[in-house]
């Protein structure tokens, strides 16, 4: 992808380079190429230095992808404090910072990924070594992997692992849980599908047990099936403001299938989840028990 460039301060005839030391009164930046587009995949870091009092910068001219490609200004060098990060194409302000004037400029060179819908991102620096960590909001689950590292590979720079995307429902495991609808305890958002596949070792069945339950009456469902699809026999379908009795299931799996319609929101459900061990289970269970403690009490001495 190519993108018209920045001009800091005025134009010079030589080609512009990616990163370099600038020291005395008056200079130049240009990025890459100036002024024609500059590359992709750019990692450039320009140091600023005067002997006394602060560097100004003047923009002169100023476009750069947005929200994909950064100008990075901090006083330090570490990044970890900045003085400016601008992006777009919308003229800068004259900054003027930093005693020494000890400054640098980088092009970030992996692109923003940007942040799923319904999740959260912490982080904003899209150099090599950089990691971001996203996490969802309640009743979403993240596709993927929840940190991803900015990293190099001979010419390229690109997210490790890939960026996740984000969706209700999903696949449940494990002895006991949570389910809620999307955004909850906040309205749940119209025209949502939402899935939950919930399986247990075959020695167990599983009981729902529901803690609120809000849905528009008439308009908006939660079907509940045996078994890990819709093809399963429906055991009831919710809808209304009435909190339903526990459920259990005669299997190892149920199927939640939530429906909202396009129109009213509520604050939907909150469903807890847990395994019980079956009936014949439990009975070998406990015979394996009394034989144990049987065993035990005929032990000789």
């Amino acid at each position: 992808m190519y993108v018209k460039a920045i001009q800091v301060l005025s134009v010079i005839a030589f080609p512009a380079l990616c990163g370099g030391y600038i020291y005395g009164k008056t200079g130049t930046v240009l990025s890459p190429g100036f002024p024609d587009f500059y590359p992709n995949s750019l990692n450039c870091t320009w140091t600023v230095e005067v002997s006394h009092g602060k560097v100004q910068l003047l923009f002169h001219t100023f476009h750069l992808e947005d929200s994909h490609d950064y100008l990075l200004i901090t006083e330090d060098g570490s990044f970890t404090e900045l003085v400016a990060r601008l992006t777009g194409s919308v003229l800068p302000p004259s900054i003027k910072a930093g005693l020494f004037g000890n400054f640098k400029y980088r092009l970030e060179p992996c692109e923003d990924p940007g942040v799923p819908a319904y999740s959260r991102r912490v982080g904003f620096q899209f150099g090599v070594g950089d990691s971001l960590v996203f996490s969802c909001f309640a009743g979403y689950r993240l596709e993927g992997v929840s940190e991803i590292t900015c990293v190099q590979l001979n010419s390229r720079f690109f997210w490790q692992p890939d960026p996740p995307t984000s969706t209700c429902g999903g696949n449940v495991t494990g002895p006991a849980g949570v389910i809620l609808s999307p955004n909850y305890p906040q309205p749940y958002p119209p025209g949502k599908e939402c899935d939950w596949r919930i399986k247990v070792s075959p020695d167990f069945v599983i009981a729902l047990i529901f803690k609120s339950f809000n849905m528009e009456p008439s308009y908006d469902f939660l079907h509940i099936y045996e078994g890990e699809d819709s093809n399963g026999p429906l055991i009831i379908s919710l809808q209304g403001i009435q909190v339903p009795e526990r459920i259990e299931s005669s299997g190892n799996s149920l199927f939640l299938a939530f429906r909202s319609d396009a129109s009213l929101g509520m604050s939907g459900f909150e469903i807890e989840h847990k395994i019980l061990m079956t009936y014949l289970a439990l009975r070998v269970s406990s015979k394996m028990w009394s034989n144990k403690m049987l065993s035990t009490r005929m032990s000789p001495e």
